[in-house]
């Protein structure tokens, strides 16, 4: 079975008319006749009759067409996709953000590649690990920057990047803003917004919901999280190397200390593309800045 044949059958059992169908399918009429008698023979049965100047689908061409239909469409699907990843740059990097990871922590890197490679085209996924890994293993992403207590599969490698510390992100009239650091004591009584792309900074920060500290759960991506703070409702402990806009005002935790180790983590035995080793090898020499 030729896809041209199934082509014209779909054309002809939507206009009925096999001239009309020959002109949409831009071939002759007795092109498109012996196409759909081909078609028929390894079908096993007439598809379409002739009834005076009216062409008809059989009962076989009625129960045969959704399935014919549905094996054009998804034969032009496959083309369109063909054709959108042969337009797709000629390099990519796609780059899974752990909970509470900014991409500016990586973005020297990123800059590195980008110089030497103009055109390439540079994705960033913000998501739970869980996601993320699956992304990774189905090829979706090329590598992620995760914490380092994530639990991964054993088909994963994984590179040290960096230890970071924490900052307790502020509206801009609030009254720590006239301090240089923030403690827990200094929490007291406030309003700490946390979610699991976060970081787990604040469950760090005040462990079993510690006295006098209380904790609002809002689900979302931490931009999400820095609106709430602008509008004032409470507080964000994520980390110091999130890029934190203006007018928020972020001051670095010092009491309890909070650190977290990140990672830079891949699929192994996997061959890397030109922008992902190079991302590889810049981060493993800790040019990220």
């Amino acid at each position: 079975m030729e896809l041209t044949q199934v082509r014209y059958f779909v054309t002809l059992s939507r206009l009925l008319n096999f001239t009309r169908a020959a002109q949409a399918c831009n071939v002759s009429q007795p092109a498109l006749t012996r196409a759909i008698q081909r078609l028929e023979d390894e079908l096993g049965g007439p598809l379409v009759f002739r009834e005076r100047n009216l062409t008809q689908l059989t009962e076989l061409g009625r129960a045969m067409l959704p399935h014919l239909d549905a094996m054009l469409t998804a034969a032009e699907a496959a083309r369109a996709l063909a054709e959108a990843r042969r337009q797709q740059p000629a390099a990519s990097l796609k780059i899974g953000l752990g909970p509470g990871v900014g991409a500016a922590a990586i973005a020297g890197a990123v800059r590195e590649i980008a110089l030497l490679m103009p055109e390439l085209m540079v994705r960033f996924e913000e998501a739970a690990v869980a996601m993320l890994v699956e992304a990774m293993l189905s090829d979706m992403l090329d590598c992620a920057i995760l914490p380092a207590d994530c639990p991964l599969p054993d088909r994963f490698r994984s590179w040290k990047l960096y230890e970071e510390g924490a900052v307790a992100v502020l509206p801009p009239d609030h009254h720590l803003c006239a301090a240089s650091t923030v403690t827990a004591k200094d929490l007291h009584g406030e309003v700490l917004l946390h979610g699991e792309r976060c970081g787990g900074f604040v469950q760090m920060l005040a462990p079993d919901g510690a006295d006098g500290i209380r904790t609002r759960r809002c689900d979302g991506g931490t931009a999400h999280i820095l609106d709430l703070v602008a509008a004032g409702l409470g507080i964000a402990v994520l980390s110091e190397r999130m890029a934190v806009p203006a007018p928020l005002v972020a001051r670095p935790v010092v009491e309890p200390p909070i650190r977290r180790e990140v990672r830079l983590t891949a699929v192994s035995g996997r061959p890397y593309g030109a922008a992902l080793a190079g991302f590889i090898k810049l981060c493993r020499a800790g040019r990220t800045h």
